[in-house]
């Protein structure tokens, strides 16, 4: 019993304890080995249960440490989430705001450079309105001189115009009186009729008229009732200057080619620097370009123009011009019938020339175009029977030529003209026979064509033609 109180003494000091068995401790009894049997295993049981707790106790404290770190971490990022959400939305604000400041810099920026263009635009208008009132003050002077001028030519010019038609007029009914009107009703005339129609009574009258219109053909160079018959008193009048023994004087060749240059160089269409000053570009372009004379749109004028301008004038491109001029007019036949009118055939005759071995070939171009079938075919072959014609011929088939093609065309208006004949004794006149045999003996077979048309000539005046042999 006293181990057992000893025991149980030591046990109560301390759970964790062990119990101490003394040395002296006698044989136990099975009922108090089961009775130490129970107190240990309900110590065991209590210590299990203890160390339940301590487990249990241990779980819940790492589960609330657990859930602390997952609070703290929530917590973070809740705090991140919303420290991002305030970061970004002040960086949109003042990043709206930012944007919102410059965009007012800039319009103000912008509206600073504004208003300094228009400034400078407003001073450069300024300034260029200075020195507008300066030119128009200074051309409102020059105009007003230029005014007084043109008035004093005015005054001028309108007693120029009146002499000039009044000289003009004079002449004529002068000419028109004394060669036809009292002719016609007197008896015994002062004068015989052939005095009148004699070549230098008509040159007397032409030339003191011719240099009167010049004048009256600028002023008339729209109105085709006078501007034509000026055309044709000039063109019949330089024909009548042809037949002259003696070349016209300085001061006539300057009066024939001022008229010619009237004609291809219009001075009315030319504008005056007072228009050019003060008139709009539409009308000084319309009045440039006004039809008169080679331009004109009646095709007479045209015609008419054209042959002046290859009687008056020598200058190579404008010879050119007119003779293009001349083929496109005569591709129609009312052209023709104007031509042969105006006996144009001797114009072209003078292009044959050795002078003017440039225009050869178109001239020949000319009259073999007028040699073509037509109404007039034979009209023109009457114009070239003549001595003119058929000098102008010989002297072009003696003439070296470089173009075959010259000889060709001239080879078939020969041979047209020679079925005529009336106009062999021209060909043996001018020994236009003798020249065409020489031709098919030295010229071989080269040329079928022309050889061709030379036989026919010959076939046509009944000559036979030489051999080599």
């Amino acid at each position: 019993m006293k181990q057992a109180t000893r025991f149980h003494k030591t046990r109560s000091h301390g759970m964790s304890n062990m119990p101490v068995i003394e040395d002296d401790t006698a044989e136990i009894s099975k009922e108090e080995m089961k009775e130490i049997y129970r107190e240990l295993q309900a110590i065991s049981d209590k210590l299990r249960e203890e160390n339940n707790i301590l487990h249990e106790r241990e779980a819940k404290l790492k589960e609330r440490e657990r859930m602390l770190t997952i609070s703290q971490e929530s917590l973070q990022t809740v705090t991140d989430h919303q420290m991002r959400s305030k970061i970004s939305a002040l960086e949109e604000k003042f990043g709206s705001e930012i944007v919102q400041l410059e965009q007012t810099l800039k319009e103000k920026l912008k509206e600073n450079k504004r208003l300094k263009e228009n400034f400078e635009t407003m001073k450069q208008a300024n300034d260029a309105l200075k020195k507008e009132i300066e030119v128009l003050t200074l051309r409102n002077s020059k105009l007003e001189k230029m005014s007084n001028s043109l008035q004093a030519r005015f005054v001028n010019l309108q007693q120029s115009v009146v002499q000039v038609y009044s000289t003009t007029v004079s002449i004529l009914f002068d000419w028109i009186c004394e060669a036809h009107l009292r002719q016609s009703l007197t008896e015994l005339p002062i004068k015989p009729v052939e005095t009148y129609k004699s070549l230098p009574f008509i040159q007397d009258k032409v030339v003191k008229i011719l240099p009167n219109l010049v004048d009256i053909l600028r002023d008339n160079s729209s109105n085709i009732h006078c501007g034509l018959p000026c055309l044709q008193f000039i063109y019949w009048s330089l024909l009548h200057l042809d037949q002259g023994q003696s070349p016209l004087s300085l001061n006539m060749s300057t009066t024939t080619r001022r008229i010619g240059e009237e004609i291809y160089y219009p001075k009315s269409s030319k504008v005056p620097d007072v228009e050019k000053m003060i008139g709009s570009s539409a009308t000084l372009n319309e009045k440039i370009k006004e039809p008169l004379f080679m331009r004109s749109t009646n095709n007479h004028i045209r015609l008419l123009s054209t042959l002046i301008v290859l009687k008056t004038l020598s200058r190579a491109d404008v010879i050119a011009q007119a003779f293009n001029m001349l083929k496109l007019e005569l591709k129609s036949e009312h052209a023709k019938e104007l031509f042969l009118y105006y006996q144009a055939t001797n114009v072209i005759l003078n292009y044959l020339k050795p002078i003017h071995k440039a225009f050869t070939s178109v001239a020949m171009e000319i009259l073999l175009q007028m040699a073509t079938d037509s109404p007039f075919q034979q009209m023109f072959f009457e114009s070239c029977s003549n001595e003119n014609f058929f000098r102008s011929a010989a002297l072009l088939i003696r003439t070296p030529l470089p173009d075959i093609k010259v000889m060709e065309r001239l080879s078939i208006i020969l041979q047209k003209l020679s079925k005529l004949k009336s106009n062999r004794r021209f060909f043996e006149t001018y020994t236009i026979v003798a020249i065409i045999q020489e031709m098919l003996v030295s010229g071989g077979n080269e040329n079928a064509f022309l050889n061709l048309n030379l036989k026919s000539i010959l076939h046509n005046l009944k000559i036979p033609a030489k051999t080599l042999f």
